[in-house]
């Protein structure tokens, strides 16, 4: 069986407590730190190495032995904390009082997560399934109110309760058409398509996230949409592949799309324009194909695929690649939805 099921931009959200864990992994603008001193939780509070992070944050870290205090430099910002302390001074005044003070874990500085983020002015998500944080610099921070706007390149948004946390964070990304004289009008269709995607999923959840959490904080699972859309073909034509999780209270869902454009003229079209097929000689096509995959592999298909295949002929989505058409079902129509997209390509000259 060939199954395509392209990554998803994992959402990661600000911290909210947590007990038993494990290991928690740590992004600084989306590279990976390793640390001979992991992160650790005490007292509810996720504690970093102050170090390392400032220092991938670009900052300068100076420890002084005699009065236990370490300082950061950045630019014209001048850090300062002490261990055992639980003032952390910017620029001489006291700019955050962290809940759980700066200690010495093996001959290592650690700081309450929180802290990074007051200090350095940086955006700090957590994802408290998977224990990852994420850690983005002031230019990298999505926004707490969210584009007002279309933008190419994506959409982002974060929703925060009064306390700080994230309750909903939408993430779409979608890949830029770079090349053809359409280029700028499908930029702009595709930035509008991403862009209404996720207002549609803040105006519809927002104020249900913000009750959820208020009501119970520390069994919250925060609101998620996050997805991407995958330029698969930009010769002639382009065509997008994309992919959107969604998470709102109940279980997850996953859905697909799939756009082609010309080139030329910037313009979405649709299959007739690229083939000459009547719809029943694709239906058979799509029967043909679909059906020698159930055949090759039964076990891994539900027991009347078959059956289900042909009340699913208009579910049949289509993309371009660089060598033809790729056509896909969305996954639990032929198979269990852990299979994933299932789909199969064929050779075509355009």
């Amino acid at each position: 069986m060939k199954k395509y099921l392209l990554g998803l931009i994992l959402a990661l959200l600000l911290c909210m407590p947590v007990f038993a864990h494990p290991p928690i992994t740590v992004y600084v603008d989306g590279i990976q730190l390793h640390f001979d001193q992991p992160p650790i939780i005490k007292d509810d509070r996720t504690l970093v190495p102050m170090r390392k992070i400032f220092e991938a944050l670009e900052a300068e870290v100076i420890w002084d032995e005699p009065s236990q205090s370490v300082t950061a430099i950045r630019g014209d910002d001048v850090i300062l904390l002490r261990i055992g302390r639980a003032e952390l001074y910017k620029n001489g005044a006291v700019a955050y009082t962290m809940p759980v003070p700066a200690q010495i874990v093996n001959d290592r500085t650690l700081v309450p997560l929180r802290a990074v983020a007051e200090s350095l002015g940086a955006e700090v998500t957590w994802d408290g399934v998977n224990y990852v944080i994420q850690i983005f610099g002031e230019s990298k921070a999505p926004s707490d109110s969210g584009q007002t706007e279309p933008q190419a390149g994506g959409y982002s948004a974060v929703v925060r309760a009064p306390d700080g946390n994230a309750v909903l964070l939408v993430q779409i990304e979608c890949e830029e058409v770079e090349d053809g004289k359409g280029k700028t009008a499908i930029n702009d269709d595709m930035a509008e398509e991403v862009f209404r995607i996720g207002q549609d999923f803040m105006q519809e959840h927002q104020a249900s996230a913000l009750a959820q959490y208020g009501a119970a904080p520390n069994e919250f699972q925060p609101y998620l949409c996050a997805g991407s859309y995958a330029l698969t073909r930009e010769e002639e034509y382009a065509s997008f592949f994309g992919t959107v999780t969604t998470y709102a209270g109940g279980g997850e869902e996953v859905s697909f799309d799939s756009r082609t454009y010309d080139l030329s003229v910037g313009k979405e079209i649709d299959l007739k324009h690229l083939v000459s097929d009547s719809q029943s000689e694709l239906e058979t096509l799509w029967e043909a194909s679909f059906g020698a995959m159930i055949d090759a592999e039964p076990d891994a298909f539900y027991k009347d695929a078959k059956s289900r295949l042909q009340k699913a002929m208009d579910e049949v989505g289509f993309y371009l690649t660089r060598e033809g058409i790729a056509f896909y079902l969305a996954p639990g129509i032929l198979a269990p939805e852990e299979s994933g997209v299932i789909s199969f390509e064929i050779d075509y000259q355009f």
